[in-house]
C-alpha cells in the first residue's frame, strides 16, 4: 500500500493499487468501483484494439461510451502479454501492489507465468482474484462465458419467462451482479490482511455469484428439501406486474391489507374486497394468478398521475415507470444529484452515475476521464525502471502502444 496517498472516510482505499487485467465488463466495473473509493487502478490492455470493450456502441474519438462507463479514473497500460517483456512488466507492477484482478480463462495467466502462486510467492501481501465464467473445475470450466450465456444457466431466463418461455433480462446483469461481489470480495481481503499481513488467492465465477444473486426469492419456492407441512407458494418473480394506464405505466409493491383497499375499487372491483382470494396477504399470496390478472386489466380508465395520486395516498408503494429518455430529469433523480455531468478530453460533455455510497454523508464525485489505449504506458514504465531507450524500442516492436 502506497504511504503516500492516506484513507479518508470519503477515499476508503486511498494508497491502495489495483492491477486490472481484463476485459469488458467483470473485473472493470469492479476496479471502478474501487477507484472511486480511493484505489489506484491501472489497467494492463492489449497494445493493438486494448480492451474490446473499446469500440462496443455509442463512440467518439475512438472510445465507446460503454467504455468509459466502465473505466472511469484508470490509468491505461497498454503492453503484450504474449512477448517476455510484457509478462515482465505486469511481474514488476504486481511486486508492490495490493491487488490482482483478471477475468482470463482458468489457466491462461499461469501458461503466462502469471499465475497465482508465482505472483504471490514474489509479494506475500498480493491478494489474487481470478474470475471465470462457470468455475475453475468441471466440464464447462473452459468454456467461453458471457453475461447471455449466464443468464441461461443460473436460471435467470427461467425466472423471467412465463409458462417455461425463457427470456432475457435486458442488461448484463451477470456482469454487474459478479463486478459487485469481486468489489466486495477485494475489500474484505484487504481487511483480512490488515490482521494477517498476508494476501490470498480468490476465484469468483458468474456463475455462483449469479445463482447466490437470484436463490433468496427465485429460489424460495425449491429450497426447503423437506416438503412434509411445506405450504407452497409462488416465487417473488411471480409478483411482477406493472399496471398499465392509458398514458403510461405504475410500478407497485402493494403487500398490504389496506394497499388493496384502495387498489381495488380504483381498478373497478370493488367487490373482490370480499373475496378471500384478496382480502388477505395470504390469500393474495396463494391466488397470485388472479392478483396479477386484475393488475393487467383494470376496469376503470385512468391516468398515470390520477393512479399515482390515489396509490399515494393510501401509502401503497408506486412510481411511475419511466423511460429511459427521461432519467436525467426526473425530479426524484435531480434531487439526489445521482448523476453528474462534465467533460473530458476524448468525449467532451457526458452524463455518468455518482458512485451510490455517500461515505460520510457527502456525494461522491467520480467525475473522471476513461483512459486512451496505452495513454499512461510510458509514464507507468518509467516507473518501473524502464529507460525511455528502452520504451522506445518496445514502442518500435509493437509490444507496447502509447495513446
Amino acid at each position: 500500500m502506497s504511504a503516500s496517498a492516506q484513507p479518508s472516510a470519503q477515499q476508503p482505499l486511498a494508497g491502495v493499487k489495483i492491477i486490472e487485467l481484463s476485459t469488458m465488463i467483470t473485473c472493470a466495473v469492479a476496479a471502478m468501483m474501487l477507484s472511486a473509493q480511493g484505489a489506484e487502478v491501472i489497467k494492463v490492455e492489449p497494445p493493438v484494439i486494448g480492451d474490446p470493450g473499446r469500440l462496443i456502441g455509442t463512440q467518439k474519438n475512438g472510445v465507446s461510451a460503454f467504455f468509459h462507463n466502465c473505466n472511469r479514473g484508470k490509468r491505461s497500460l497498454a503492453i503484450d502479454l504474449k512477448t517476455q517483456a510484457g509478462r515482465d512488466a505486469v511481474k514488476r507492477l504486481a511486486a508492490d501492489a495490493d491487488v490482482l484482478l483478471h477475468n482470463y480463462r482458468p489457466g491462461v495467466m499461469d501458461k503466462l507465468g502469471l499465475g497465482s502462486d508465482t505472483l504471490r510467492a514474489a509479494n506475500e501481501r498480493l491478494i489474487y482474484l481470478g474470475v471465470s465464467g462457470f468455475g475453475t473445475t468441471g466440464p464447462m470450466s473452459g468454456n467461453a462465458a458471457y453475461d447471455h450465456v449466464i443468464q441461461g444457466l443460473s436460471g435467470l431466463t427461467s425466472m423471467q419467462g412465463r409458462d417455461s418461455e425463457m427470456k432475457y433480462i435486458n442488461t448484463l446483469i451477470c456482469d454487474k451482479i459478479t463486478a459487485y461481489t469481486v468489489a466486495q470480495a477485494t475489500t474484505a481481503a484487504l481487511l483480512a490482511r490488515a490482521s494477517t499481513g498476508k494476501g490470498q488467492h480468490i476465484d469468483i465465477s458468474m456463475l455462483q455469484a449469479s445463482l447466490a444473486f437470484m436463490w433468496p426469492d427465485g429460489m424460495m419456492h425449491k429450497t426447503i428439501e423437506d416438503t412434509d407441512g411445506v405450504i407452497d407458494m409462488p416465487p417473488m418473480s411471480e409478483y411482477y406486474q406493472t399496471l398499465d394506464l392509458r398514458d403510461g405505466s405504475v410500478a407497485l409493491a402493494p403487500l398490504q391489507d389496506h394497499h388493496w383497499n384502495a387498489i381495488l375499487p380504483m381498478l373497478g372491483y370493488p367487490e373482490l374486497l370480499e373475496d378471500a382470494r384478496f382480502n388477505s396477504m395470504g390469500g393474495r399470496l396463494m391466488h397470485m394468478d388472479h392478483v396479477m390478472a386484475v393488475l393487467k386489466e383494470p376496469r376503470t380508465d385512468l391516468s398515470v398521475a390520477e393512479a399515482l395520486e390515489i396509490l399515494t395516498a393510501a401509502d401503497v408503494p408506486c412510481a411511475p415507470c419511466i423511460a429511459r429518455d427521461d432519467l436525467k430529469t426526473h425530479p426524484q433523480i435531480e434531487a439526489i444529484e445521482a448523476l453528474e455531468t462534465y467533460e473530458t478530453r476524448l468525449h467532451g460533455a457526458l452524463t455518468v452515475p455518482r458512485p451510490p455510497a455517500k461515505f460520510a454523508g457527502e456525494n461522491p464525485s467520480q467525475a473522471a476521464p476513461s483512459p486512451a489505449l496505452g495513454e499512461h504506458s510510458r509514464s507507468i514504465l518509467e516507473t518501473l525502471g524502464y529507460s525511455s531507450e528502452d520504451i522506445d524500442t518496445l514502442i518500435a516492436k509493437g509490444s507496447v502502444a502509447c495513446g
